[in-house]
């Protein structure tokens, strides 16, 4: 079985691995709505600092040495619960934090379609079996994490300042950059050599090309 059906697909997903994860991170920004009139470099920029953020507050890399903020907050924030569901597919929808109820939600059917995307596209050196969902998984606790009480660290991490009077200023959320520190936080956490964000960017556009083949097929169901 193949969830890549077309040749010339298959080869622009597989270029997305020549893009650099803080590229990936940019273009994740530039996707999200009120981030459309920033700059590439801009982007870029709180991009790369969202990565930092998220990879310190993962705490050091499997097998480094103790000692980051990272450590610290997850230590004292229990780890939500962990719900797995089917019906993600259609929404392309992998995982979601549920603040009010203190869960992760999971979907086990986009989870197993990206597990299948990566053998499609030889990326199993960078994903091993098992990597979707416990990627997905930490993405969601990082959520948690910087919901429970690290977003204005967030927030001062990005030091987007929109306003200042003597010494009070005043900083900007950026909206998406949660995600990217998230995937930055994943990352760090599994001791990956690329960022989830690789897999989620080329999942997108397969699950987009497979509901819309789905909706071809089926027109009645429009």
């Amino acid at each position: 079985m193949t969830v890549v059906d077309v040749v010339a697909e298959a080869a622009a997903l597989r270029a997305l691995e020549d893009v650099d994860d803080a590229e990936l991170g940019a273009r994740l920004l530039r996707g999200v709505p009120t981030n459309e009139s920033r700059s590439d470099e801009e982007l870029l920029r709180h991009a790369t600092r969202a990565t930092a953020f998220g990879a310190e507050l993962a705490g050091p890399a499997p097998g480094g040495s103790a000692s980051s903020a990272g450590s610290a907050s997850s230590a004292g924030s229990p780890s939500p619960e962990i719900v797995e569901h089917e019906g993600g597919l259609e929404a392309a929808l992998l995982a979601q934090y549920d603040a009010r109820h203190h869960r992760i939600d999971l979907f086990t059917d986009t989870i197993a379609f990206c597990e299948q995307l990566v053998d499609d596209l030889g990326w199993r050196h960078l994903f091993p079996v098992g990597t979707v969902r416990a990627a997905a998984v930490e993405h969601e606790r990082a959520h948690h994490l910087v919901t429970a009480d690290r977003s204005r660290d967030l927030r001062a991490a990005l030091d987007h300042e929109v306003f200042r009077l003597g010494r009070f200023r005043r900083l900007a959320y950026i909206a998406g950059a949660d995600e990217v520190a998230a995937h930055a936080f994943a990352t760090r956490s599994l001791g990956l050599t690329r960022s989830p964000l690789l897999l989620t960017a080329a999942a997108t556009a397969a699950i987009r090309t497979r509901n819309d083949a789905r909706s071809a097929s089926n027109p009645k169901e429009n």
